[in-house]
Parts: C-alpha cells; sequence; structure tokens
C-alpha cells in the first residue's frame, strides 16, 4: 500500500482540474453544493460516502467504543486536529479497533456524526477533542450552573484573594512603612 505524504502533493487550480476532468471521455463531472463538484468514472457506480450526510447507519457497539476510547483519552493525545478528515486520518493512524476496515471516508463521516450528533467529540482552540473538554461542554456547564464563560486568556498569571483579615495586615504594614520615612499618614 503507498503512502502519499500530503505535503509533498503540490497546490492545483482547482478551475483548471475541473476543465480537464470535463474534457476527458472517462470522467463526469457533476455539481454538488454551491461551487463544489464531483469527478466521476463514467461506467462506475456512485458509491461514495457523503460525509456530511446526517444518516447514521454504524452499529451501536462502534459509537460505544469510540465514546469508550475518547473519554480515556490523557494528556496531548486528546488533542485532534480539527478538522474532520486530518482527524480522521490521526484516528486510523492509531489503529483502533472500532475503525478497523474502514475507508478514510467512512472515518471521516464518523468524525462527523461524532461531532454533530452523538456528542462524543467537540472543539477547543481549533482542535477536535472528547466532548467533555469541548467549549461546546463548557458552555453547557455554565448555563446549567448559572455562571458566564470567559475563555479569555490571562497574560499575567491570577493574584490568590486574600481575606479581609490579610488585606487588612497587609494595609496597615503598607501605612507603617509609608510613616517611617515621610510624614505620619502620608504616602508618597
Amino acid at each position: 500500500e503507498a503512502v502519499v505524504d500530503v505535503d509533498a502533493v503540490p497546490l492545483i487550480d482547482p478551475k483548471c482540474l475541473r476543465r480537464i476532468c470535463e474534457t476527458c471521455e472517462a470522467i463526469r463531472v457533476e455539481p454538488e453544493d454551491g461551487k463544489e463538484y464531483s469527478a466521476l468514472l463514467t461506467g462506475r457506480p456512485r458509491n461514495f460516502v457523503d460525509v456530511s450526510s446526517p444518516s447514521d447507519d454504524y452499529p451501536p457497539n462502534l459509537w460505544a467504543a469510540a465514546a469508550a476510547y475518547f473519554e480515556s483519552l490523557q494528556g496531548p493525545e486528546i488533542l485532534l486536529p480539527g478538522g474532520r478528515y486530518a482527524c480522521a486520518q490521526v484516528l486510523i493512524q492509531r489503529q483502533l479497533p472500532f475503525l478497523e476496515g474502514r475507508s478514510l471516508g467512512a472515518v471521516c463521516h464518523i468524525v462527523q456524526l461524532a461531532v454533530s450528533q452523538k456528542r462524543i467529540l467537540g472543539y477547543l482552540e481549533g482542535n477536535m477533542v472528547p466532548f467533555g473538554r469541548s467549549v461546546d461542554f463548557i458552555k453547557e456547564q455554565c448555563a446549567v450552573y448559572q455562571q458566564p464563560v470567559s475563555f479569555a486568556k490571562k497574560a499575567v498569571p491570577e493574584m490568590p484573594l486574600a481575606s479581609w483579615e490579610e488585606a487588612c495586615i497587609c494595609l496597615w504594614e503598607i501605612l507603617c512603612s509609608a510613616s517611617v520615612h515621610a510624614q505620619p499618614g502620608v504616602i508618597t
């Protein structure tokens, strides 16, 4: 089985590619959503996986195994590429038993359903992650507890909170040290 380095594949002008496909008798071009199109081999059945389809024909044990796998991830392995295709490639490379024998298109479709319907995967900072670590899960939890959601990154480390007693002691120390070198009660 040949392995293709996707980084080594040159960029191709999609309009030029479509014109070439339309002039070839062995290929038929069919319009898709928007400006998209499919280039199919003439005389061959159209049996591609529609990765955007909401149809779920996968067995329940696949979803149970997928949920168990993603929930078990720890550390950096929870961060998967944010796109369906790239995520599916990584999952295939991991040789997961519940994906065994499935095409790249089918795994892309499984990833799509895991995000859009099954709530097994979600997004966090551009990465795909187990749903329990995703932005949507965090938002849901904040809504349940009626708490605000904030994803702002802090530029400086957060200062620890002081009790009233600690604040009074610190303020007293500041006032006492300021009065030693200046007029009493004046902070310079």
